[in-house]
């Protein structure tokens, strides 16, 4: 099937042709032509405009291919373009957009609320919930309830009290082996002037030692003590049951009496190094610095981060371990400790 382009140009060559071949000018072709080839011409222009009307138009696929015979490239009909489907725009009711916007924007506020409300169930992940023993841990805390029985320089009352009796001993008179006859015998002045003098020297010592004058470093160095006596496995072991085993762990019997526990080994000193006391010392440290740290402290901040971060890693230990039993229970209601320092992720 020959395209419409194609039978113009070949038209065109074939009225050039018949130009030749008779040698007259384009003005004069029809008018010096003789009778016969004029006949010929007229009836192939007439064939030809025939069969330009018979041809189909030009499909989308077809208005850019390029010609098998000649190089010359074939252009889209406007017919074609014409008869494209244009895209019918839907309508759209505006009070139905207006109402699904209003919607949109209700439950984007709902989920706002939602999701506030869920952080404050979790908790704040850096500071603790006030408690009683948190809130003796803190730098400003009143230090009448544990000054009697804490002293500052790492000093314990037992102690200095043991070293005052002692100093007393050594330093009280005696009397005199060779007393000179008719002197005069003071031994008495000279005893209530050192009992005297040793009370003065008892209240300046307790003075020095007592946390009413110890800097913040001292105090924190006090609670650390607190926390490792409060929840070391040296005391919590007596008071806490211990955790439940699982009947398939080896070296338990499901015919013995106590199967589901297991015998706990006896410690020797305090303990130090579980993870409760480690997560009680961490809460202390990050209490006081929190309440203390600047806008613009940055490396303060940057501790801050760390220790929270450790405290998230052993709480989570520990509640892996625990499953939930005594020991995390215990620490979880004395320290004011909520789920936002270990179930999600903590950024400062």
């Amino acid at each position: 099937m020959f395209l419409r382009g194609e039978i113009r140009l070949w038209e065109h060559f074939s009225i050039e042709k018949l130009q030749q071949e008779t040698a007259l000018s384009p003005n004069n072709i029809i008018t010096n032509m003789p009778s016969r080839a004029l006949s010929a011409a007229t009836s192939s222009i007439f064939n030809l405009t025939s069969l330009l009307q018979s041809l189909p138009s030009a499909t989308p696929s077809q208005a850019f291919t390029k010609c098998s015979a000649c190089l010359f490239s074939t252009t889209a009909n406007l017919e074609a373009k014409r008869t494209k489907k244009r895209k019918v725009r839907k309508h759209v009711d505006p009070y139905r957009l207006a109402q699904a916007r209003q919607r949109k924007s209700a439950n984007l506020a709902r989920q706002k609320v939602l999701e506030e409300e869920r952080k404050l169930a979790l908790g704040d992940p850096v500071r603790s919930r006030p408690t009683p023993f948190v809130e003796s841990l803190r730098a400003r805390a009143p230090v009448e309830a544990i000054k009697e029985s804490y002293l500052n320089y790492l000093l314990k009352k037992e102690d200095v009290e043991k070293s005052l009796e002692y100093s007393k001993w050594l330093t009280e008179p005696l009397p005199e082996t060779d007393p000179v006859p008719g002197a005069q015998d003071d031994l008495k002045e000279r005893i209530e002037k050192h009992v005297s003098g040793h009370e003065n020297a008892s209240k300046a010592l307790l003075a020095i030692a007592s946390l009413e004058n110890a800097s913040t470093r001292d105090r924190t160095r006090i609670n650390v003590q607190r926390c490792i006596e409060e929840f070391g496995r040296h005391r919590t072991d007596g008071v806490l049951p211990p955790k439940l085993q699982s009947k398939q762990s080896p070296g338990t019997s499901t015919t013995d009496a106590g199967a589901g526990t297991t015998e706990v080994p006896k410690r020797i000193g305090a303990d130090t190094g579980s993870p409760e006391v480690q997560i009680a010392i961490l809460t202390a440290k990050i209490n006081v610095l929190a309440d203390n740290l600047h806008k613009k402290d940055k490396n303060n901040k940057r501790g801050l981060r760390l220790m929270v971060h450790r405290r998230q890693k052993l709480m989570a230990y520990l509640r892996r371990q625990d499953r939930g039993g005594p020991r995390w229970q215990n620490i979880v209601e004395k320290l004011g400790l909520s789920d936002a320092m270990w179930k999600e992720e903590i950024s400062l």
